[in-house]
């Protein structure tokens, strides 16, 4: 399952939750767990310390996601 912040409400982080399936959820999470500088978009993983930013996997995503929008512009 993949995590990704989708936005920010208050105290809370709501995480978008992708299934293998491709089945989309949505679950709340209280900021305060996250890293300072979590930010939307960011990939989420659980550790056995809470939770951290996959920062590999984000910068993959957000590469993805400017090439589709150059694509689209070309």
């Amino acid at each position: 399952m993949t995590m990704i912040i989708d936005r920010f409400e208050g105290d809370y982080a709501v995480l978008e939750l992708r299934e293998e399936t491709g089945e989309v959820l949505y679950k709340n999470l209280p900021a305060s767990w996250l890293p300072d500088d979590a930010a939307e978009g960011d990939v989420v993983v659980k550790t056995a310390e809470g939770y951290a930013i996959d920062t590999l996997e984000t910068e993959k995503r957000r590469m993805a996601a400017a090439e589709k929008l150059h694509e689209m512009q070309a």
